[in-house]
């Protein structure tokens, strides 16, 4: 594994790392991060993801030592466009038979955003945040919300908000692959995903696994109970293999 950096521009500095596949994987992963705490611009499943024998792109959310969503320092989207670049130049690179994107949370927003933008085949997605801006405008992630925004106005703020679920009304291929974990234990579910599914189930495999148990109480628990089944779906689709899930539940607390 390389830990490398993209200069978009001369000015934008994206870091990466890459992982060629092994035996005849022919798929590429491309793994977002969500916020960590202390460090909140480490990479995301770097451990996790060992056996697994896809080309791997993990891309750090890392711009001046802070956050980003991926988007935008001063509502300046060039972050936005040199990860898209990136993107492409390694899918360009690899030249995979088939495409996935990662991410829970945070990540999660970013790998359906980019995902949808850039007609990935799979989107991976847990406990996404639709409303970016709202998220990032108060609490403890609002020193990410100033550096994005500059100035948090509602103008900023609904902009951001707006961000991904346009990406998602825009998207014209409707034929993508989508695995949404969530919760209803999450306090983000009423106000992240619910409102947001009627857009998502026009996708033709649009796939939702809802957690409820006694492990999963918190918004940061999803990811971490299901990371055994995103592992299982990794390895299915880098053999070629595509599951259709449909609406499904696990955990014992239903």
């Amino acid at each position: 594994m390389e830990n490398l950096v993209f200069n978009f521009k001369n000015k934008t500095l994206i870091k990466y790392r890459f992982k060629k596949s092994v035996y005849d994987c022919q798929h590429l992963l491309i793994v977002m991060s969500g916020f960590n705490i202390p460090d909140a611009t480490i990479y995301d499943f770097s451990n996790s993801l060992s056996n697994s024998r896809s080309s791997i792109l993990w891309i750090k959310d890392d711009f001046d030592g802070s956050p980003a969503y991926y988007l935008c320092n001063d509502m300046q989207f060039e972050i936005e466009q040199g990860i898209s670049l990136l993107i492409k130049g390694v899918i360009n690179f690899v030249k995979p038979k088939v495409t996935s994107i990662l991410g829970g949370s945070k990540g999660g927003t970013a790998s359906l955003y980019y995902g949808s933008k850039l007609n990935i085949k799979n989107i991976i997605t847990a406990v996404p945040q639709f409303n970016i801006g709202s998220y990032v405008a108060n609490g403890y992630w609002e020193n990410v919300g100033k550096k994005m925004m500059g100035v948090l106005s509602e103008k900023n703020i609904k902009l951001l908000n707006e961000y991904l679920i346009n990406a998602l009304y825009k998207d014209k291929h409707k034929s993508k692959n989508i695995y949404l974990f969530t919760s209803p234990s999450d306090k983000q579910f009423s106000t992240e995903i619910e409102p947001n599914l009627r857009i998502l189930n026009e996708y033709e495999n649009f796939n939702l696994i809802e957690s409820k148990s006694i492990h999963v109480s918190e918004h940061n628990q999803v990811t971490g109970y299901n990371l055994n089944l995103i592992l299982s779906l990794i390895y299915q689709l880098e053999n070629g293999i595509t599951p259709r899930f449909g609406h499904v539940k696990n955990g014992a607390n239903w």
